[in-house]
């Protein structure tokens, strides 16, 4: 499997480093959503709660679907009637944490993980990154 590229957007030194990357296949997609109004804050928000190293599990948690989804986080933005999710793959190199908007999916309608959506988790949890 080859190796998929992610392009830095963002880098922090707060508690350690953190560094927000998108992958380049998929930017496509979640830079113009992440640039929406009223979504921008919500974004900007998730961001600086991650930076500060706070637990939200209301804005950025664990996906718990699978081991082989292990690595797998999302961003939850519920704003305005919104139920979308940002899917980011963490990894941990040479003490830098890197979080990877992998993926958008919006309009989540209901509380369980469809199978398709897990599936989809489960197959970007085996992603690995060359991060630039």
């Amino acid at each position: 499997m080859s190796k998929r590229k992610a392009s830095i957007l963002d880098n922090s030194i707060v508690h350690g480093t953190i560094v927000f990357a998108i992958d380049t296949d998929c930017a496509s997609s979640i830079l113009p959503y992440i640039f929406r109004d009223q979504v921008d804050e919500e974004f900007k928000q998730i961001r600086d709660i991650i930076k500060q190293g706070i637990r939200n599990k209301e804005k950025y948690c664990k996906c718990d679907v699978s081991d082989k989804a292990h690595n797998m986080y999302e961003m939850r933005f519920r704003r305005n009637g919104r139920n979308d999710r940002i899917y980011c793959q963490e990894v941990s190199r040479s003490g830098v944490r890197y979080i990877i908007m992998c993926e958008l999916y919006e309009g989540k309608k209901t509380q369980d993980i469809p199978k398709k959506i897990k599936s989809r988790i489960e197959t970007m949890g085996g992603y690995e990154y060359e991060i630039k």
